[in-house]
């Protein structure tokens, strides 16, 4: 507890929120994670920093590792030429930030560990005519038709630009259905349980990283992800779980955005519905949590989720709308633990990558499609449909719309747009959080520290961390 509980009292007074969120208030930050430096520093600084919460990322979705290996290698986190791809070093600093008094996280996915280019390309930013946002691509390097979206141009750079220099065999991955497992297995049977009157579940197991796969288009290409979890026989979300607890790590952070999915299994005829995507997303959750259970069970759970995660209304495809609203209608208990109590990591939603583009609609109302706007009206959303969540922001340039393509329809966090989130929606959530620690912000734009301190001041008041700085590292 890092304030007094009078403290504690007057705050959750002043955030007036109707839903019943963590038992404490948290300022987050996530760590692209670089070099063993990043955290060198940050631990040598670990009782003063503006935050409370760390998420170290991203580790594969297809990671493997054996209990008590202590060995990044197969994890997609390798970080060091060192026999144990830097495991030593970043458990050392892991304690260090967590006796610091900063609670740690190991995220699994972030958007590459995301993405199947010929599904995202096909499904996606193909699947809806010319006249969708990312069309340009298919236009720009593949003449205009999918066709031209091939193994040579990473199917229109779709993914990631040529500049980010991927390669489609070891750069990009798919969440896996793991058929071999036990506990995969059991969490299949929870969500069929809870399927109630929806549709049935349709399981896409033959979908195996490192092997082709036939997509309804008839195209075969290959499953991103790595085959080493197959070779060994291992589950990645109960891996995921044993790296956090040998790393001395609070909890562990599912980062789900595989829109791919959503668009390639839609049903219907427009509006579509996204269901079989919640399933899979549920079966995760279900497959992490009961491993947490078992294995350490003071671990906690946190989630990143769409904005439009919890909106209701019609899908006509391109993201993951009402997503974490289903998950939250089917299966509340999954949402509880991640949300609520001592398991809870929080449900971390990204408010941000936002576009004012209104030619493809995408202000959620007309009219509101400045970023404090958006931001609010995704908040509510969650709020609405009772889910206790995270308010989140980015630092510097966004990712989406693309800042070469479209730059004049980006929202980026500028001072400005800061101090009114913070005032107007931030009281209504309990944790704040950013992507990314050491994101550089342009002239006018808020930098990592001056978010932090402020998220500070408005969510832990009087706290001597709110003037702690992110500090740099060489």
């Amino acid at each position: 507890m890092l304030r007094s509980c009078v403290a504690v009292l007057s705050v959750a007074m002043l955030m007036g929120t109707a839903v019943e969120a963590q038992d404490t208030n948290h300022v987050g930050g996530y760590l692209l994670v670089k070099s063993t430096d990043q955290l060198k520093v940050l631990a040598a600084n670990a009782k003063t920093l503006p935050i409370t919460r760390l998420w170290i990322s991203f580790v594969s979705p297809t990671l493997t590792y054996v209990n008590g290996s202590n060995t990044l290698v197969g994890t997609g986190l390798n970080l060091t030429s060192d026999a144990d791809g830097g495991f030593a070093q970043v458990k050392q600093y892991v304690q260090q930030i967590e006796a610091g008094g900063v609670e740690t996280f190991i995220s699994m996915g972030g958007w590459n560990y995301n993405c199947y280019p010929y599904l995202y390309m096909q499904y996606s930013v193909g699947g809806y005519g010319t006249s969708t946002p990312n069309y340009w691509k298919i236009q720009q390097y593949g003449g205009g038709s999918v066709s031209g979206c091939t193994t040579a141009n990473q199917y229109c750079w779709v993914c990631e630009p040529a500049s980010e220099h991927t390669s489609l065999d070891k750069s990009f991955s798919i969440f896996p259905e793991p058929g071999h497992s036990a506990s995969w297995t059991a969490a299949k049977k929870y969500v069929q349980a809870g399927a109630g009157n929806g549709p049935a579940p349709q399981w896409n197991e033959d979908m195996i990283p490192g092997t082709q796969w036939k997509a309804p288009s008839g195209v075969s290409s290959l499953v991103p992800g790595s085959t080493q979890y197959i070779k060994m026989n291992r589950n990645p979300y109960e891996d995921i779980v044993y790296l956090a607890k040998d790393l001395g790590c609070t909890g562990v952070d599912v980062d789900y955005e595989e829109m791919w999915h959503a668009d390639t299994f839609k049903t219907g005829n427009g509006p579509w519905d996204l269901t079989q995507t919640v399933y899979k997303y549920a079966a995760i959750l279900k497959n992490v949590e009961s491993t947490i259970k078992t294995v350490a069970p003071a671990m906690k759970l946190s989630t990143a989720a769409g904005a439009v995660g919890a909106w209701s209304g019609n899908w006509w495809g391109g993201n993951l709308k009402g997503v974490w609203l289903k998950v939250n209608q089917m299966y509340p208990d999954l949402m509880q633990f991640m949300a609520t109590g001592a398991n809870s990591g929080g449900v971390n939603v990204m408010t941000y990558d936002l576009s004012s583009n209104e030619q493809y609609h995408e202000c959620p109302e007309d009219g509101v499609c400045a970023l404090d706007q958006q931001v609010a009206f995704y908040m509510n959303t969650y709020d609405q449909a009772n889910i206790a969540a995270s308010v989140g922001y980015e630092i510097g340039t966004p990712a989406y719309p693309d800042p070469t393509h479209d730059p004049t329809h980006q929202l980026p966090l500028t001072n400005q747009m800061m101090a009114s989130i913070i005032s107007q929606t931030q009281p209504k959530h309990k944790m704040g959080f950013f992507w990314e620690l050491y994101k550089p912000a342009q002239a006018g734009q808020a930098t990592p520290t001056q978010l932090a301190q402020a998220l500070c001041n408005a969510l832990l008041p009087g706290n001597s961390r709110c003037t702690g700085v992110i500090p740099p590292y060489q």
